[in-house]
């Protein structure tokens, strides 16, 4: 009888540590979806260093955009490919054969790898953008991948799921002034502030109420109380949590359904402002500025699911449907604010239906016109910043004269390359992976004390 005792708790203990090492597993941390990655190869010395990148189209069908800078001779080779291969030396998918620097590309639900290792993809940088962000004056690029320019201020509904996450970002004003040679100026906007709303909880990062925003950092608020980060972040339940990035203010906000948002602000000290660059891995689809572009239309679906139609053909037409019909359609209200405020403002506070102005100039009550800076000094200052986004930054650069655009789209892309590494601190990985060895070799003990002890 004893023997038998000892031999039901034997099981019985063996049990449990199978069990708890099917609970320590599932509790290791998964990755998130990057907004943009990027593959690299540098042949300067022999043999050649390769930096391999991969990415996973989740749901529908996106449109992808990759952008090649070739840093090889001419002999070198100049195509980009993709395989859905993991050694990454295979030329499955041809995006472009002839040297293009840039394009788009449709793809299916999968994970993918850029084909580095592939002699025809020679020496440079290669990269795709696949998710939803809006970054620096604000460019939007959709939940599809497609990408446009929004400039209107006030406050916006950037991602909506039905009964599910939503993000709403606060875009604002900036004059400025006609670059040399250029007698019509560009009027442009900032991101300055986000709200979500994440499981149960409503969170904000924002300037504070005094209307002087505070060099030292944005105001983080959960359910409108203010909140400290700390290094360990915050646990909003249910999957829901905010994290630090390795960008300084930067933020990470995980939903419960998957969903991660990624803010990165860059202080402006010649305008007293805040500005962000926000990228989303989104887990399933979603409405607003950044909803997808369907067919035979310009621009996302309005609130109601109704199309925009066909780009108009004339310059006003644009304007009419971007800055007044669609802007106003997607606009926060009162009543559907996830923002906070001080006393005696509201959304409307932020609100300014006239911008921008279908002529310049571009002029803001109260604030000083931006100097705008030479094309080749933006260049210059934004060479740090791949991909499609180069682009972006030198037009920002320029527009504003404001050099600081391009290390803040350095630092987002450097938190969305890391963006596939851990959803939790570092110091529990490797505890959860401590439990995990402790409990196996637990589970072995047992296994082996089983066979001694007989049937």
């Amino acid at each position: 009888m004893p023997a038998r005792n000892t031999l039901w708790s034997m099981r019985a203990g063996c049990r449990m540590s199978y069990l708890l090492l099917l609970v320590a597993a599932a509790l290791l941390p998964g990755s998130a979806g990057a907004a943009s990655v990027q593959a690299a190869k540098d042949c300067s010395v022999s043999p050649c260093t390769v930096v391999t990148a991969s990415f996973t189209i989740i749901g529908t069908p996106k449109t992808i955009h990759w952008d090649a800078t070739y840093t090889g001779g001419a002999t070198a080779g100049r195509s980009f490919y993709l395989t859905t291969n993991p050694a990454s030396n295979l030329a499955d998918i041809a995006l472009t054969t002839t040297g293009q620097p840039s394009g788009t590309k449709v793809l299916t639900a999968g994970t993918y790898y850029i084909s580095i290792k592939l002699a025809v993809m020679g020496p440079g940088f290669y990269s795709i953008t696949y998710n939803p962000s809006s970054t620096g004056d604000p460019h939007i690029t959709t939940i599809d991948g497609s990408r446009y320019d929004f400039q209107a201020a006030g406050e916006f509904i950037l991602l909506r799921q039905s009964g599910g996450p939503e993000i709403q970002v606060r875009q604002t004003p900036v004059a400025t002034k006609p670059r040399p040679g250029d007698e019509n100026a560009a009027c442009v906007s900032i991101n300055t502030a986000v709200a979500a709303r994440v499981g149960s909880h409503r969170v904000t990062y924002q300037p504070g109420f005094s209307g002087k925003p505070d060099p030292s950092g944005l105001q983080l608020r959960v359910d409108g109380a203010r909140v400290d980060l700390g290094e360990r972040g915050i646990d909003l339940g249910s999957g829901g949590r905010i994290a630090r990035t390795n960008a300084a203010g930067g933020l990470r906000i995980d939903f419960p359904d998957a969903t991660h948002l990624f803010v990165t602000p860059g202080w402006w000290a010649d305008q007293g402002k805040w500005y962000i660059n926000f990228d989303v891995a989104p887990a399933s689809d979603a409405f607003g500025i950044a909803g997808a572009i369907g067919p035979k239309t310009w621009l996302p679906a309005l609130p109601d699911g109704s199309s925009m139609g066909p780009r108009p053909g004339d310059s006003h037409g644009r304007y009419v449907d971007l800055n007044q019909k669609f802007a106003d359609a997607w606009r926060v209200t009162d009543a559907d604010s996830l923002f906070d405020y001080g006393p005696g403002t509201s959304t409307g506070t932020f609100t300014m239906r006239s911008w921008p102005p279908e002529h310049p100039p571009c002029e803001v009550p109260g604030t000083t016109a931006v100097e705008p800076m030479a094309e080749n000094l933006a260049r210059a200052a934004c060479q740090a910043v791949r991909g499609g986004e180069n682009a972006n930054c030198v037009y920002d650069v320029m527009v504003t004269g404001n050099p600081g655009f391009a290390t803040t789209y350095a630092l987002s892309q450097g938190v969305m390359v890391d963006a596939v590494g851990e959803t939790i601190p570092s110091r529990w990985i490797w505890i959860l992976l401590a439990l995990l060895l402790g409990l196996l070799v637990a589970l072995l003990i047992c296994l082996l004390r089983r066979k001694r002890a007989g049937p």
